[in-house]
């Protein structure tokens, strides 16, 4: 046997025994592998999730100091915005569902109603419009510091159980929580500065709608539930219910209320609900995109679309819904060319509607649904 073959023997052998120690590995050791390997990938993103609850949280401190008198310490401040950011709301039992709508609503009344008072108490200001705008700026805050710990909390868990398999299925999720958490980021940044963000569409098309209709000279409005105006406009030997969050400030109002309201003081003209909203688009829709349905379309806990189908299936009024296409970054931060441009094509939409499946001298509502941060009347 002569060197060459010597050596080829001894390479043949050496990649033998790294075969079998690779195979070896691979055999005991590729769950602790891909455990070490999702911990590291969730260590990353916990620390960017950490930098944008910073971040945001410092963010909404300054906002506040801002709108706060000087008597008011940076510490107390901040003592105050971390009290909001764990802020907690219990839902109510489901095991009897009968009663759940309203048990609910008083929850999220009762929930709201706090948030007001203890900001009114913390900025000592007047001006209802920069109070809403700062609870929306707490509750994108709070969603932030919730995502950061919900990932925290489940990392831990997965260490503290040594489950690699645990830990891979927190990584598969890790995209998606950067995702919503960033949404959340920019969110935070249309609600400091009262821009108008992609859900406040439906009252964008409303107040448009109204000085298209009425060529700029605009009714008075009515304030018929908390934080929600109707306006009355005729159109064509029709009469339009215009209902809409009020505005400028940061809040969805409570459109459903309204709406009942309006069907019970004029149940015998009302022939058609036209609801228009912003709408969760999936992957490969275009955003902006504008489509056609029926039903309520109205996002949230289901409090106020419950009113909406409840009044409308007693008194057999047909609804239709119109939905501009968004994801859930598009709709909570400030709103894109895509979602602006659509605003036309809505309105025209909407009047085609009810010049096809209404009469003349009958009644039609339009509501638009979202929030109105930015939108005048």
């Amino acid at each position: 046997m002569n060197f060459t073959d010597q050596v080829n023997e001894i390479m043949s052998t050496v990649f033998n025994v790294v075969f079998i120690i690779i195979m070896f590995i691979s055999i005991y050791y590729n769950t602790k592998i891909q455990g070490w390997k999702s911990s590291r990938a969730i260590k990353a993103v916990l620390e960017e999730l950490k930098e944008l609850n910073e971040d945001t949280k410092q963010l909404t401190i300054t906002k506040f100091k801002e709108c706060c008198n000087e008597s008011r310490s940076v510490q107390e401040i901040k003592s105050k915005v971390d009290e909001f950011l764990n802020f907690v709301t219990i839902t109510p039992v489901k095991l009897d569902p009968y009663g759940i709508v309203s048990k609910i609503e008083h929850i999220l009344n009762s929930r709201e109603s706090i948030y007001l008072s203890e900001v009114r108490d913390l900025t000592k200001i007047d001006d209802e419009i920069q109070i809403e705008n700062l609870v929306n700026l707490l509750e994108v805050a709070s969603a932030v510091n919730l995502v950061h710990r919900l990932l925290l909390h489940f990392f831990l868990l997965g260490k503290k159980s040594k489950s690699a398999v645990f830990l891979q299925q927190v990584e598969m999720q890790l995209h998606s929580l950067l995702i919503m958490a960033k949404a959340y980021v920019s969110a935070s940044k249309s609600f400091a500065e009262g821009s108008p963000i992609g859900d406040a569409l439906g009252p964008m098309v409303v107040a448009k709608l109204v000085r298209e209709m009425t060529q700029g000279n605009i009714p008075d409005y009515e304030e018929i539930s908390d934080k929600t105006i109707m306006q009355k406009v005729s159109f064509e030997d029709r009469t339009l219910y215009f209902i809409r969050a009020k505005g400028p400030g940061g809040t969805v109002g409570k459109p459903g209320t309204a709406i009942k309201k309006v069907i019970e003081l004029h149940s015998d003209e009302i022939v058609r609900i036209i609801t228009i909203d912003a709408g969760i688009k999936y992957e490969g829709d275009i955003t902006g995109s504008v489509v056609a349905g029926v039903g309520a379309a109205i996002g949230g806990f289901g409090v106020e679309k419950s009113k909406i189908e409840d009044v409308s299936t007693k008194n057999q009024i047909p609804m239709d819904a119109l939905i501009c296409r968004q994801s859930l970054e598009d709709a909570i931060c400030t709103m894109k060319k895509p979602i602006l441009d659509s605003v036309p094509t809505i309105m025209e939409k909407t009047k085609s509607l009810i010049r096809r499946k209404t009469k003349e001298n009958q009644s039609v509502i339009i509501a638009g649904i979202g929030n109105s941060i930015g939108i005048g009347i």
